[in-house]
């Protein structure tokens, strides 16, 4: 009975240490996995997506007297210069519109025009780079499955190899 106790507990350590490098495998694969979705995924600007789920709604860029098309040339000297600043606080701008009044408003609201950002989610631009960039995404996650389904095929028959 000795001795069956015995081989029952190196089956178990077998099977421990070969669960062990399953769990390590898949935790590798799931941190490849991670990296490739983050690298694919689409900035976000910092406090963009935050600040209208804490305030309730969209908050002024800068205080209400320098939003006037004055204090906004004076601080930004061209509107080309404004509308690059709120592309980088709002994300792309859905017009190239570029007036200052246009841009006045946008900084007191806090937010894009919703009509024109409507218009920019229907894009046929970007849902051609879309398409491509998730083909892409979707040839390398299935790479790297088939590379974790040998991987588990080759433990599989490790261990019952070791059984025999």
């Amino acid at each position: 009975m000795g001795e069956l106790s015995d081989r029952f507990g190196e089956l178990m350590a077998r099977m421990a240490k070969g669960d062990a490098e399953l769990f390590r495998t898949v935790g590798e694969q799931n941190a490849a996995i991670r990296q490739l979705v983050d690298e694919m995924a689409p900035e976000v600007p910092s406090g963009a997506m935050e600040a209208p789920a804490l305030n309730g709604g969209p908050q002024p860029l800068l205080p209400t007297d320098e939003c006037t098309p004055t204090a906004l040339k004076a601080r930004f000297g061209s509107a080309a210069a404004a509308h690059a600043y709120l592309e980088a606080a709002l994300g792309p701008a859905p017009t190239k519109k570029k007036t200052w009044d246009h841009l006045s408003t946008v900084f007191e609201s806090g937010a894009w025009p919703a009509r024109a950002r409507a218009l920019a989610r229907s894009g046929a631009d970007r849902g051609a780079v879309t398409e491509e960039a998730l083909a892409q995404l979707e040839a390398r996650l299935l790479r790297r499955i088939d590379q974790l389904e040998e991987r588990v095929i080759d433990l599989v028959e490790k261990l019952l190899q070791g059984k025999s």
